[in-house]
């Protein structure tokens, strides 16, 4: 019937209308979520990359200012110019932590930063003892000191569980204290309470611990930013199946509810199922006329009559 395949045809296509609209905002909301993972997975990936050239470039520095503070009348001026390239360095890397993804791994990122600070500033007050300490770097050097044993004890409640065990086990060990006993006796314009070479060891192992606990902080910082992207990710993907399977149940129950829906009794309900095609206006026929008399035998006839 044509009434009734129009009417069901009507409501197909309005039922059409939400579940095409849905699929719209399905295939705009994994778009969105899929670019943010990108996003942040490319953020991951770029602070990973800053953070491996930043260390390098600051262990690189360090190297050269022990060997330039050896030579004595280079001392002040080598101290202050490498230990600011060493700070603009460092200061680049906590730009990256501030523009992370989210504020948990900008706060991990932020605290490995301020974990190679520590590093940078046990080295800082090493390479001062190293040139020698005299009237004018023992306040630099104490400074130093002070500073980077106040700022890793400030850091540690920030560190994970793993970095806090690590840092306890540093604070605990005999080459942390073997080395703070050396520093408070240069620091007091004291002898060496030990001999050079164990305060040499200690005060590489101490560094070298320093260093596994910024890189450790690191890495989680980066890991957790990955797997902050991989989340969006997976959220993209579940918000636009669970959008797109609603959209198709939607069709499917309406489609259901369309072929119920009784067959109105109406007079305009003819069966139409092979309809007459109309035919033009000049192929309809006419009424029959009467035949004109052929002109020849009406003249034939004239003839007889005559």
């Amino acid at each position: 019937m044509k009434y009734l395949r129009s009417v069901r045809g009507r409501m197909l296509c309005i039922a059409f209308v939400p579940g095409g609209a849905l699929v719209v905002v399905a295939v705009v909301i994994a778009f969105f979520l899929v670019h943010q993972a990108n996003l942040t997975r490319e953020s991951a990936m770029e602070t990973a990359g800053a953070a491996g050239r930043t260390a390098s470039a600051v262990g690189s520095l360090q190297g050269q200012r022990s060997a330039a503070m050896s030579v004595p009348d280079q001392r002040t001026a080598a101290y202050a110019n490498f230990t600011q390239r060493i700070d603009t360095a460092i200061a680049g890397l906590r730009e990256y932590a501030r523009h992370a993804p989210d504020a948990e791994s900008a706060y991990q990122q932020t605290t490995a930063v301020e974990l190679l600070s520590v590093a940078e500033g046990m080295d800082r007050s090493d390479s001062l003892a190293l040139a020698g300490i005299d009237a004018v770097t023992r306040r630099p050097f104490t400074r130093a000191v002070a500073a980077y044993r106040a700022d890793l004890e400030r850091i540690a409640p920030q560190l994970t569980e793993s970095g806090r065990t690590a840092y306890e086990s540093l604070t605990r060990s005999a080459d942390w204290s073997t080395l703070a006993a050396v520093e408070d006796a240069l620091a007091a314009a004291e002898p060496l309470p030990i001999p050079e070479s164990t305060w040499r060891s200690a005060a590489y192992r101490v560094s070298q611990q320093l260093g596994n606990l910024y890189s450790q902080q690191s890495q989680y910082a980066v890991q957790l930013t990955l797997d902050d992207g991989r989340r969006t990710l997976a959220g993209a993907i579940a918000a636009s199946a669970a959008l797109l399977l609603c959209a198709g149940l939607l069709l499917v129950v309406v489609r259901r509810l369309v072929a119920r829906v009784p067959v109105p009794v109406v007079p305009i309900m003819v069966p139409t199922i092979q309809a007459a095609i109309p035919r033009p206006r000049h192929a309809r026929s006419r009424r029959p006329r009467v035949p004109e008399p052929w002109p020849m035998k009406a003249v034939l006839d004239d003839l007889r009559r005559q």
